[in-house]
């Protein structure tokens, strides 16, 4: 990582965690491959590029993608755009929207290799400023861990990103045993990321999935995972949730109040909200069976949280819950509903006098820093 730091820099570099990419080579490397995928298209549902007159997009198995902007591709414009805010050194991430949930597990395997063969590239454009997260088919965590491992060990990956939803098991399911040890035992960051959420009050309505959908799922899946023990039986996992942790934080005295019930039939009975946590019941195939030994509250303290949180005030307030030591700067580039301008977001809320110069510094690069090289 001391390697990725911008050249003259003398302090930390400033490291945003959560952008998202479609290499140019991903692109290229799927025309190349048209005329076959085209032969099979009856045979077996596969990945194609379509080029429509709104913008180039990707079949998955008959979902298309929308369209894919020039912010995703073009590393010229990834770096411009990095200069104009501040940004040092970025880790990228795959667009959520090529996470192969239509393809075969085969053929899946194929396309994800692919996809972070071509971020790899993206990093070679220039090594000192960029590195990234990998994609994964959730459906299949033992093969997600070995290829966690594969691209770990090319030097261009930082960990990998896991969609909240979709299909597969759920994240606290022991299913995912074999990838939390990977992922425990190389260190790696592994970005959790909303994918396909269902709205919670079953209402659809303009951006409400941006707005509530999205951080409701990471605050269920990842509350799962708190409750259920995943996080209790694999300490040293290093999970950065996305948004600002969503409604988690905002949420963890609830977590405890009401993860301290013992079953009852009487809707009224009193909690004691400093109680010990009883066992967690979690229903499901592959379940975790060992529960929770803390309050669900002191595992969410070791989560790691992006600053996407669109407000200083918010801001300020997840930093007083998890610690400066725990939130990285993240600006969801390029997408409109991530921040265009990441560092000033947090210089704000120390210009309103709600973070230290120290805490600034910990959340645009030290935390990063020391957390993906050790230092």
């Amino acid at each position: 990582m001391d390697a990725m730091a911008r050249p003259g820099r003398e302090n930390t570099p400033v490291i945003d965690v959560h952008a998202h990419a479609v290499p140019h080579t991903l692109i290229e490397r799927l025309r190349d491959e048209r005329p076959r995928n085209e032969r099979l298209r009856n045979e077996r549902p596969g990945v194609a590029v379509r080029e429509d007159a709104d913008g180039i997009h990707l079949d998955i198995g008959g979902r298309v993608t929308p369209p894919i902007g020039e912010g995703l591709t073009d590393p010229s414009r990834r770096l411009a755009a990095m200069d104009r805010m501040g940004v040092d050194v970025q880790l990228v991430s795959p667009w959520m929207e090529l996470t192969p949930d239509e393809i075969g597990l085969h053929d899946a395997a194929r396309f994800v290799r692919m996809v972070n063969d071509s971020l790899g590239d993206l990093v070679d454009h220039a090594p000192s400023r960029l590195r990234a997260l990998a994609l994964l088919d959730r459906r299949d965590p033992a093969s997600a861990a070995d290829e966690l491992l594969r691209c770990l060990d090319t030097g261009r990956f930082q960990g990998a990103e896991i969609g909240l939803g979709g299909a597969g098991p759920a994240l606290h399911e022991i299913d995912w045993d074999p990838f939390w040890d990977a992922a425990s035992d190389t260190g790696a960051l592994v970005l959790l990321h909303p994918w396909r959420p269902a709205s919670p009050a079953g209402v659809v309505f303009s951006r409400l999935t941006d707005i509530v959908d999205n951080p409701a799922q990471s605050t269920a899946a990842v509350g799962a995972m708190a409750l259920a023990g995943t996080l209790h039986r694999f300490p040293d996992l290093r999970l950065c949730v996305v948004h600002g942790g969503g409604f988690l934080p905002y949420a963890a005295g609830r977590f405890d109040a009401i993860a301290a019930l013992e079953p009852t039939s009487d809707p009224e009975a009193a909690v004691d909200p400093g109680a010990a946590v009883s066992p967690a019941t979690v229903s499901g195939p592959g379940a975790a069976v060992s529960p929770a030994a803390a309050v669900p509250s002191e595992y969410l303290r070791r989560l790691y949280f992006d600053s996407l949180t669109h407000s200083p005030e918010a801001l300020s307030w997840l930093i007083d819950f998890a610690g400066a030591d725990r939130v990285m700067l993240g600006s969801d580039y390029p997408f409109p509903t991530g921040c265009a301008d990441p560092v000033r977001a947090v210089t704000r809320a120390a210009a309103g006098e709600r973070l230290s110069g120290e805490q600034v510094a910990a959340v645009l690069g030290t935390t990063a820093h020391r957390l993906l090289t050790g230092a």
